[in-house]
C-alpha cells in the first residue's frame, strides 16, 4: 500500500524516507533559527539602547515666603484643578471625591 503512494516517481520507500527525514531537519532548522532571532531581538530591545531612563523635569525651587503649604491646602488645589478641568470637557460638574492623594518619592 505505501508502494502505491512512492510510485508516481518511482522512489523507493528508503529514498521517501530519507527525502522526509531532510525535510523534518530543514523544517527544525529553520524553526530553531527563528526562535534565535526573536530571542536576539527581545534581548536588544531589553538593553540600555532602547531604555533610555525619561528625563526628569527640573524642578523650579521657589523662594521660601514663611508660609508652607499644609498637605490639606495642597490637596484642596489639586482637587480643584481636577474639578476645572472636567467640567471644562464635559460641561457638567464630576460625580466623584478625591478621598486620597499618595505622593510618589
Amino acid at each position: 500500500m505505501s508502494m502505491a503512494l512512492l510510485s508516481a516517481k518511482e522512489l523507493s520507500l528508503g529514498e521517501g524516507t530519507l527525502y522526509a527525514l531532510i525535510g523534518f531537519l530543514i523544517v527544525l532548522l529553520v524553526l530553531a533559527l527563528l526562535v534565535g532571532i526573536f530571542y536576539l531581538s527581545g534581548f536588544i530591545f531589553k538593553s540600555k539602547l532602547f531604555n533610555k531612563q525619561k528625563e526628569t523635569a527640573a524642578v523650579v525651587e521657589q523662594p521660601d515666603d514663611g508660609e508652607e503649604e499644609t498637605d490639606e491646602q495642597l490637596v484642596a488645589v489639586i482637587t480643584a484643578a481636577v474639578m476645572c478641568m472636567l467640567q471644562e470637557e464635559s460641561g457638567e460638574a464630576p460625580e466623584f471625591v478625591i478621598k486620597r492623594i499618595v505622593r510618589k518619592k
